[in-house]
């Protein structure tokens, strides 16, 4: 069996180049980032303790695959292998199931780019893009503070608190033309137990359809006491398989109040549901006196009686709130659904306001069976 012991580092660096172009790698796994990296050292040269690393991290990466075997390394190099994490997808570690999913069934992209300033390395790990969402992973590598996001001191200008260097500020993302990319809601943060990334989700995006499958957008990071942000220019392309978009018109009526399913777009990831309504929210005898109902609410059931609420359910502080446009994103059922039933409901608000809960906490919800509709799911 082969060892590396005698070998010259160009001698190692082949060897990574031959095992590397012998095997397919899954999207999260740095194959091109590798290669690259393969390339600029045999270019410009580079310190031994970085190659020694790249060696490092490569096999790092075939181990996963199972493509070492046991006495291709020396002791001496499993030493070091120990001390050099594998790569790993962020969207795998997140508490979003339906982007969690999405990395594990491979339908992420890496763009595997990376930006330096003054000792920081900032790099864009992965993406993914379904027509609903656009999340965005980041890792950095080069500060000792494993916190990503400084605290934002102005939400309004997204100032934060620079006393930290290599903390970032919210990044922004634009399109070509440098316009912002729309959306419904967003959040960015940390990712629980994976040191040195961050996470950003957009949902909800607007006017999607003139995006198109493969656009690209431009990403501006701020970094505390780094002058320039950090910046990024990344082509992104709309999954292409498991999405369905309907528009159903469907709806129901109570008294005055109405509402219609202008959509339903189902994805791998997903689900986004936008209802338009108008006229008076109804109130059951319960709400009635000092209580009153909220703005209506939608739940989505399957014909296997699983049920979705929306995600970041947030209800107004005032009674019989009537929304025009309801567009609310919905974690995915665990199996495609042949039918999904639309199934509204309201909250009580007291006079304070407060609202109503059970006996368990929660609060009590009020459904209206003749406002329920049911889709066909192709």
């Amino acid at each position: 069996m082969e060892k590396w012991q005698n070998q010259t580092e160009q001698q190692m660096l082949e060897h990574i180049r031959s095992n590397m172009g012998r095997i397919q790698l899954p999207v999260d796994s740095y194959n091109e980032q590798i290669m690259n990296r393969i390339e600029l050292l045999e270019t410009r040269g580079g310190n031994k303790l970085f190659k020694k690393t790249l060696a490092a991290a490569s096999i790092a990466a075939l181990i996963g695959l199972g493509t070492v075997t046991a006495g291709f390394i020396s002791p001496a190099w499993a030493e070091t292998l120990s001390q050099i994490p594998v790569f790993s997808s962020i969207f795998k570690h997140t508490d979003n199931p339906g982007l969690k999913l999405a990395a594990e069934q491979g339908l992420t992209t890496s763009p595997n780019m990376s930006v330096t300033k003054d000792g920081v390395t900032l790099s864009v790990t992965e993406v993914f893009y379904d027509g609903i969402q656009l999340a965005l992973g980041f890792k950095r590598a080069g500060v000792a503070d494993e916190r990503m996001l400084a605290e934002i001191t102005d939400y309004k200008t997204n100032e934060f608190d620079q006393s930290t260097k290599g903390l970032l500020g919210l990044p922004e993302v634009t399109l070509e033309s440098g316009e912002r990319i729309g959306f419904g809601s967003s959040s960015t943060g940390n990712v629980q137990g994976q040191p040195n990334t961050l996470l950003l989700e957009m949902r909800e995006l607007w006017n999607t359809s003139a995006l198109g499958d493969e656009f690209k957008i431009n990403i501006s990071v701020p970094v505390a006491q780094i002058g320039e942000p950090f910046k990024f220019q990344v082509t992104v392309k709309k999954l292409a398989e498991g999405i369905i978009n309907l528009t159903p018109g469907q709806g129901a009526s109570i008294g005055s109040f109405h509402y219609k399913v202008k959509s339903l777009d189902i994805t791998p990831a997903a689900m986004r549901l936008v209802i338009t309504s108008d006229g008076e929210v109804p109130a059951s005898p319960e709400q009635t006196g000092e209580f009153g109902p909220t703005e209506v609410f939608y739940e989505l059931v399957d014909d296997a009686g699983n049920v979705m609420g929306p995600k970041g359910l947030g209800y107004a502080m005032m009674k019989a709130v009537q929304h025009p446009i309801v567009d609310s994103l919905y974690n995915n059922f665990p199996q495609k659904p042949k039918t999904i039933t639309v199934r509204p409901y309201t909250m009580t608000l007291d006079n304070e306001p407060k609202l109503l809960l059970d006996a368990d906490g929660k609060p009590v919800k009020t459904y209206m069976k003749e406002l329920e509709t049911t889709i066909q799911i192709p």
